[in-house]
């Protein structure tokens, strides 16, 4: 990883596997070096020390990976893909590596994720190959998967979970590095086999298009999803709200065919051939079985390192030897990064190496003694998941801002169930003359299971999102550490303790927290791309939200096309709440009825509590408008449409409703909900998306003494049609805040907004696509930039 960190983006003269073959030489004949010393010192000094061996074999190895990563990381940044333009309109040629489902009379699913393989993208002159893409396509005229076909959409660059954050990272694999968003696809009027990957390549496309389509008809509608995705890793065709409830419960990687998954597999088949086989060629039988079930699904890190175990496992079985379980994890890993070195950078290799540690540690851990059989293997099963989730918190907190603890008890019970569904699905998919009958049942009734099982704890407040999760990831690997190398204490109970303490601690932080900044009100800005949402919290510790960021939730099926947008309220806004200790929103204030306001709202309605709702009542008819309003009924919060002059006092904040003046036009813009909230001596403006005419119009209501003001955000994510030079002069803000989203195609801000600013002489702007999201603190002693959230 230091070897790809440090990588030019320019070419280097030495080959990758080259690199790989002298950082293999350097440990074998350093290595071989120490032997041999060892063996001339041994009659006089008793050999080289211990320290001695491991250190230098650990100095080899780190040469080893620089001589890796460095050519590797270089081809990686200066790969052809990482020049397209992110926005810009791409043409792609390639096979379906996954079908695409026909719409629906009468609506339609949202966009599938679908793969394309051995594709060549068309992009500004450039013409890029790659082994692989993904894309997001409507469902339409239904395609079967190897179908060649031409891809039309708009490229965007891949990301973590906040796209926006701009978080430096280390070089991606080329395939890795972009999508296609909004996609079309156009069947190309050529067979099949004239484009994308011929021979077995196509094979295994075709094979496992026709075992998706055998297992789609023979499952129920609403279990296909799950099913599909638990035996053959396709989850192009998985529910949004089925994805996240097993993300919120901590168990998607059971979706992902994890190292269980081929585990069960592996010894299912190496049963069965042993009815007819004996001796340790079943488990080389099993091996190659295995081998061919990893490549149909496409070889996930999991299932790799899973199949590559076994591979050791078996031929040390042949060979009579004992196999340890860490000697063939580090064959495994290294088999993998000598396949692509760019696989340590990939969050599934690094979770599933990282998992693997766990389960081992967790599996070796010292118990207190049961007096039954059951329950010490309970826990032994609490022990193990416990041990995953300490290693692997740390890395999941770094690449996706989450920690789910719910995941301890949700592995074990759902592993079980998982351990009863695949050998259903199995028998389902293969057997044939309605055998498959017998065990289609039985599966349904186990994916019904796994799904209630991820609805139920994705339920419990167990989990945290969001940024600022480092001190908690890092408080739990401690305790990890500290488990793992005060071997005694860990015998005597006190280990077990400690690790209690630490999570007890996490779950009880976030009250805590709230309760220290008791006084101290906030003014928050979050960075939420392109789109506006910000959070004040009262002296007292409640919660006020002004619009909540773009989300694509209260789209209606069939209604929208492209990707869905980034839910910024389930990314960015609740996580922030809950990191903060927030429980309920006291109000909600929706600035006009564009996605990009109020599209995050379903998140903190479905995380929060929400007693009240301000909306400009701006007749906006849309479906999504729509089901905004059905969620906020269900919820039961009360709706008001404020205008211009009412105001609100909710403890220490006083809210002024500046905007608008009588029933909302149809201009949803113009009718955007403006207010002036004072906390003490600090005074924010916040005009949503309103533009220079309404601006002009609360001056002149407010005359002569007009909305001056410490902190403004500028209307419209910094477009020209607001923040006239009249209106910047008059509020005389100290702070300017713009929220836009990083390289946005409207190009917010604008030039001309930037140069009203500069002859304004606003003393700071702060832009949270540069410098991410804005905090103010105010107290008695007055108000400051916070530090960042």
């Amino acid at each position: 990883m230091a070897g790809l960190a440090l990588a030019p983006a320019d070419a280097v003269a030495l080959h990758a596997p080259a690199a790989i073959a002298a950082g293999l030489v350097c440990v074998i004949v350093g290595r071989a070096a120490l032997r041999v010393r060892g063996r001339a010192r041994s009659v006089r000094a008793g050999g080289v020390p211990p320290r001695a061996t491991v250190g230098l074999s650990v100095a080899l190895a780190a040469v080893a990976g620089l001589l890796a990563g460095l050519p590797s990381g270089a081809a990686a940044r200066g790969a052809c893909v990482t020049t397209l333009e992110v926005g810009a309109p791409v043409a792609a040629v390639g096979t379906l590596g996954d079908p695409v489902p026909e719409r629906q009379a009468g609506g339609g699913a949202g966009p599938v994720r679908v793969s394309i393989r051995d594709v060549h993208i068309v992009s500004g002159g450039r013409i890029c190959r790659l082994d692989a893409v993904r894309a997001f396509v409507r469902p339409g005229a239904g395609r079967e998967a190897g179908a060649a076909v031409l891809a039309r959409g708009t490229w965007r660059a891949a990301g973590g979970t906040d796209p926006e954050a701009g978080r430096p990272r280390l070089p991606r694999p080329p395939a890795t590095v972009g999508w296609i968003g909004g996609a079309t696809l156009e069947p190309l009027g050529v067979p099949a086999n004239a484009v994308g990957p011929r021979g077995l390549g196509r094979r295994i496309i075709e094979w496992r298009a026709g075992l998706l389509a055998r297992l789609d008809a023979r499952l129920a509608p609403e279990h296909r999803a799950i099913g599909k995705a638990l035996l053959l890793a396709d989850r192009s065709t998985l529910d949004p709200a089925t994805r996240e409830a097993f993300v919120g419960a901590g168990i998607i990687h059971l979706l992902a065919i994890s190292g269980l998954h081929v585990g069960l597999i592996g010894a299912s088949l190496a049963w069965l051939i042993g009815l007819r086989v004996r001796g340790p060629r079943r488990l080389l039988y099993a091996a190659c079985c295995t081998s061919a079930y990893v490549c149909l699904i496409g070889a996930p890190p999991s299932a790799v390192r899973a199949a590559l175990m076994f591979w050791g496992w078996a031929l040390a079985f042949r060979r009579a030897r004992p196999a340890r379980l860490s000697d063939l994890a580090a064959l495994a890993a290294t088999l993998a990064i000598l396949a692509d070195p760019l696989i340590v950078t990939d969050v599934g290799f690094q979770l599933s190496f990282a998992g693997f540690t766990g389960v081992v540690l967790g599996g070796r851990a010292p118990l207190p003694r049961l007096p039954s059989r059951h329950l010490r293997g309970i826990g032994r099963a609490l022990a193990v998941s416990c041990g995953a989730f300490l290693v692997t918190a740390p890395i999941a907190a770094f690449h996706f801002d989450r920690i789910v603890v719910a995941s301890i008890p949700a592995s074990v019970v759902a592993g079980g169930v998982v351990s009863l569904a695949l050998p259903a699905l199995a028998l389902t998919l293969v057997l044939p003359w309605g055998l498959w009958v017998l065990f289609a049942g039985a599966a349904d009734v186990a994916l019904a299971g796994l799904a209630a099982i991820a609805a139920f704890f994705a339920g419990l407040p167990l989990s945290w999102t969001g940024p600022g999760l480092g001190p908690r990831a890092w408080a739990v690997a401690a305790a990890l550490v500290a488990l793992a190398l005060d071997r005694r204490r860990a015998r005597r109970g006190l280990g077990v303790l400690s690790v209690g303490a630490v999570l007890a601690l996490a779950v009880a932080w976030p009250p805590l927290r709230a309760g220290l900044h008791r006084d101290t009100a906030l003014v928050c800005t979050l960075a939420v791309g392109q789109g506006d949402a910000a959070v004040v919290r009262t002296g007292a510790g409640r919660w006020l939200v002004f619009d909540a960021g773009p989300g694509s939730a209260f789209r209606t099926a069939g209604t929208a096309s492209g990707p869905p947008m980034a839910d910024a309220g389930d990314r960015v806004v609740v996580p922030f709440l809950r990191g903060k200790g927030a429980r309920t929103v006291e109000l909600l204030a929706i600035s006009h009825p564009h996605l990009d306001h109020y599209g995050g709202a379903a998140a903190v309605f479905e995380a929060l509590r929400v007693r009240r709702v301000f909306d400009p009542g701006v007749p906006e008819p849309s479906a999504s408008y729509l089901a905004f309003l059905e969620r906020l009924q269900e919820e039961g919060a009360s709706w008001h449409a404020p205008r211009a002059g009412d105001r609100l006092r909710i403890d220490d904040v006083e809210l002024e409703i500046l905007w608008p003046e009588g029933p909302a036009g149809s201009d949803a813009n113009e009718g955007s909900l403006s207010f002036r909230l004072t906390v003490g001596d600090f005074r924010y403006v916040n005009t949503g998306d309103a533009g220079i005419e309404v601006e002009r119009e609360i001056l002149e209501r407010l005359a002569p003494r007009g909305p001056e003001t410490d902190l403004l955000k500028l209307g419209h994510h910094g477009s020209r049609t607001s923040s006239s030079l009249e209106w910047l002069e008059a509020t005389q803000p100290d702070i300017a805040v713009i929220s836009a989203g990083i390289r946005n195609r409207h190009g917010h801000p604008h030039a001309v907004t930037l140069a009203r600013l500069d002859s304004a002489r606003v003393p700071r702007v702060w832009r949270t696509d540069l410098d991410g999201p804005l905090c103010v603190e105010i107290d008695a002693r007055g108000w400051r930039i916070a530090d960042a959230p």
